[in-house]
């Protein structure tokens, strides 16, 4: 069975966010990174997590986005997962808690940060090399 520690390799540190960013600077933090949520730490400890909808939901109550901090927008209750975990569960507790990211969290510190599309890419490549098995063994079949 495939590990998260498997999805994270060669992958750069993760983005993170600090809990005292105003809700305009994560707002650009996350367009130049290209990311739609980052992990919000403080002192290299897991303390939230920052979505685009955490920001949307703070500008449709009409706050001001340099006065209001990550602090104040941020889910606290971060669904999280380790190093060791499968991957399977992972993507069954996303699923289950509608998110779409997952901390990897190990002895506090954070190894990095999966997706939902990072779990929908793992299962097609293990449906392509399961399909490429499959086909090396009907061309031996037939020898």
């Amino acid at each position: 069975m495939l590990l998260v520690r498997h999805l994270l390799r060669n992958r750069p540190a993760p983005d993170l966010l600090a809990p005292e960013f105003s809700v305009r600077e994560a707002a650009r933090f996350m367009r130049v990174q290209r990311i739609g949520g980052a992990p919000v730490a403080d002192r290299g400890r897991l303390v939230g997590f920052c979505s685009e909808r955490d920001l949307v939901w703070a500008l449709a109550e009409a706050r001001d986005p340099d006065r209001t901090l990550v602090a104040d927008v941020m889910t606290a209750d971060v669904v999280t997962c380790g190093p060791d975990d499968l991957v399977a569960d992972c993507e069954e507790r996303l699923r289950s808690r509608s998110c779409r990211h997952l901390p990897v969290v190990e002895g506090g510190r954070i190894l990095g940060c999966l997706s939902l599309r990072d779990f929908l890419q793992s299962d097609v490549r293990e449906r392509e090399a399961e399909l490429e098995q499959l086909n090396a063994y009907i061309r031996t079949a037939g020898a």
